[in-house]
């Protein structure tokens, strides 16, 4: 078995700890995520684990002839070769080993069999051999085809030069290559980033099958879920190991950090307690013994830490106005380039207050689509026509304020780029909301110019967000957002009242949002023919369960010329999805209700501590009985609320899965 561990690590920027005498061991089968806020250090911790960068202290060891494969997150960039050619360098090691073999192999024949050396050299051909058979180069075509088929690449891109491919496919290829190097372990760095939802589920099998060990950085909740059993967690510079899946960690997690967050006010109470009597008596001759006393007591006081990112951001979406029914209707749509037909006679309505999801793999024409609704591409054939009164807004990182409004101030900082767009907030919400979108501290004074691209898109999307709209329309949203960044963008457009249209690779943010789902999947036979357009009148999850369970029966689907709404689901179908859902959904409910019930008890648990600490109270036996006996109470109260949401949060979780 395969180790490789780092011990005592430590790594700063100036006065700022990243990593402090951190310690983690990954072996050979290890399925584990490495988590924490953007910019606590897990690419950093990558790097010194792959042996590209060195720790300040500490050290990292590794299996003699273990080998490591690495993928960071962005600037790989391939030239030089055709897409055949690229990934054939994932097997140039073994290449090596051949040609040695080889050697090895010339020198033993031209030896006697009494020669001292042969035994050696049999012995190192034989280790050779061994190494090539392991990397699977004998087997490279099989093994390139299906994983570049995998990570959506066709037969034709084989002979394409890599300089064609944009950005995220360069970044597909550096993963393939990666993947068929065989390593004893796979350090991916946002693997899933540049991949659709088809991509995603063939790279978790593909992980799931991989002999070695595995550490990865994702914000995809779904695929984590799906891919490891163990979780490593950055914070405030130390590493933390938790058993389980992502979900389990998640759970955990928030008890412990609500825990936190409870000490920390009480400590900040305590403390705004304590100056304010130095403050009041400092200068009276009398207290002067007490306010020394209350001074030492604040300098050995161990402040308890609490990151900025832990202060959740909530904010409603600006009431949306008010528009028709039928937000926008296409009619024998047909979109095509050159002689790539991509849409043809599509029809659809998009009614006001949905929530729809468009699916299907790269190349589909779901950006297509979205354009087309943004009122962004005119080169269709058809009619679109708008409801009255919708008021639109759209977003795609290469399609939004920053790239087709030439007028904005090039001085000006983030603060004042997103005040231009708000309406009614003032500064202090305008930088909270800045922190939910990873903005914090003097990071809301940086000038534009000098912002990356994805700090740029989480800008642009922010503006978006501030304006009064009805209809947003929005092309990959939660590319460049942490965990907490979508769960900050997810619990605003839940709480919404407009209608939204849009495109995601997470399947957890498309589970949690979408009402409806629209399925684009291109010709099997010919990429020339436009795609067929299959409507699901249900969430992701019946979306799911009727892809996988139904796939058998004679659905009612037609080509999009059809006219007619296709994937239409039978009256039994949809009666059992309908009766499914109304139990999650009141199941849901309960579960929030009996948290909030939870949330108040142990509330009114807290402020009886808090009572049993101050003198007047303690001193008096009756009032300790009296609140004593009520904390005892609340124990028996809130173990009972516990006992009883685990039995239906059990449930829930066993409807989804079903």
């Amino acid at each position: 078995m395969a180790h490789v561990q780092a011990t005592g690590v430590s790594l700063a920027y100036g006065d700022r700890d990243i990593l402090r005498d951190v310690t983690v061991n990954l072996s050979t089968g290890d399925r584990c995520a490495l988590t924490g806020a953007n910019g606590s250090g897990k690419s950093s911790l990558m790097k010194i684990l792959a042996g590209l960068s060195q720790p300040d202290s500490g050290s990292v060891t590794l299996t003699t002839g273990a080998r490591i494969s690495y993928l960071p997150q962005t600037g790989i960039t391939h030239h030089g070769r055709t897409l055949a050619e690229e990934v054939e360098t994932a097997f140039r090691e073994a290449a090596i080993w051949i040609t040695e073999r080889d050697q090895v192999a010339h020198m033993i024949a031209e030896l006697t069999e009494s020669d001292p050396s042969v035994h050696d050299l049999v012995e190192r051909h034989h280790l050779l051999e061994e190494e090539i058979l392991e990397s699977g180069y004998y087997e490279r075509e099989a093994g390139i085809s299906r994983v570049l088929t995998g990570l959506g690449f066709t037969r034709e891109d084989l002979g394409r030069q890599t300089d064609e491919f944009s950005g995220g496919w360069q970044m597909r290829i550096a993963l393939a290559k990666v993947l068929l190097e065989q390593p004893d372990f796979l350090l991916l760095d946002e693997p899933t980033n540049y991949l659709d939802l088809e991509a995603r589920v063939w790279l978790g099998r593909f992980l799931g099958a991989f002999r070695g060990g595995v550490l990865l950085v994702s914000h995809d909740r779904r695929f984590l879920d799906e891919t490891v059993r163990t979780i490593w967690e950055l914070f405030l510079a130390a590493l933390r190991r938790y058993r389980g899946t992502y979900t389990d960690y998640e759970r955990r997690r928030a008890t412990e950090l609500d825990q936190t967050i409870a000490a920390w006010e009480r400590q900040q109470e305590e403390i705004r307690r304590v100056e304010d009597f130095i403050r009041r008596f400092r200068a009276t001759a009398s207290k002067a013994k007490q306010v020394q006393s209350r001074v030492k007591q604040l300098e050995k006081m161990d402040l308890i830490e609490i990151p900025e990112y832990l202060k959740r951001i909530r904010f409603r979406i600006p009431p949306a106005p008010h528009s028709g029914r039928e937000v926008v209707t296409l009619t024998d749509l047909g979109r095509s380039y050159d002689a790539n037909s991509v849409l043809e006679h599509l029809d659809l309505i998009v009614e006001r207050g949905e929530k729809i999801v468009l699916v299907g793999p790269n190349g589909a024409g779901k950006s297509t689509l979205l354009r087309i609704l943004a009122d962004r591409d005119g080169g269709f054939s058809g009619s679109r026509r708008f409801g009255s009164g919708v008021a639109l807004g759209y977003y795609a990182e290469d399609d939004n304020w920053l790239t087709t409004d030439g007028t904005q101030n090039s001085d000006e900082s983030v603060l004042e780029a997103v005040n231009e767009a708000a309406h009614g907030q003032t500064e202090q919400q305008l930088r909270n909301l800045l922190g939910g979108f990873l903005f914090h501290g003097d990071d809301v004074h940086k000038q534009m110019p000098i912002l990356s691209g994805g700090e740029k898109s989480r800008v642009a999307l922010l503006r978006l967000l501030l304006q009064p709209l009805n209809l947003l329309i929005l092309d990959e949203p939660t590319n460049h957002l942490d965990m907490t960044s979508k769960q900050v963008l997810l619990d605003a457009l839940t709480g919404y009242d407009g209608t939204v249209v849009f495109v995601s690779h997470d399947r957890s943010f498309i589970e949690s949002l979408a009402t409806r789902i629209i399925e684009l999947k291109p010709s099997e036979d010919d990429d020339r023919e436009p795609s067929t357009v299959t409507d699901f009148p249900g969430d992701y999850t019946y979306y799911e369960w009727k892809v996988e369970h139904v796939a058998s029966r004679a659905l009612e689907t037609t080509r999009t010329g059809a006219g007619k709404r296709a994937g239409q689901a039978t009256a039994s179908d949809q009666e059992a999805h309908k009766t499914r859902r109304n139990r999650i959904q009141k199941l849901e409910r309960l579960m929030e209700e009996l948290l909030e019930q939870m949330d108040t008890l142990q509330s009114r648990h807290q402020e009886i501590q808090h009572e049993l600490t101050d003198p007047h109270v303690y001193g008096v036996g009756a009032s300790v009985r009296r609140l004593t006996g009520e904390l005892a109470t609340l124990d028996a109260e809130i173990a009972e609320l516990s006992e009883r949401w685990e039995t239906t949060e059990t449930e829930h979780s066993q409807l989804l899965s079903g």
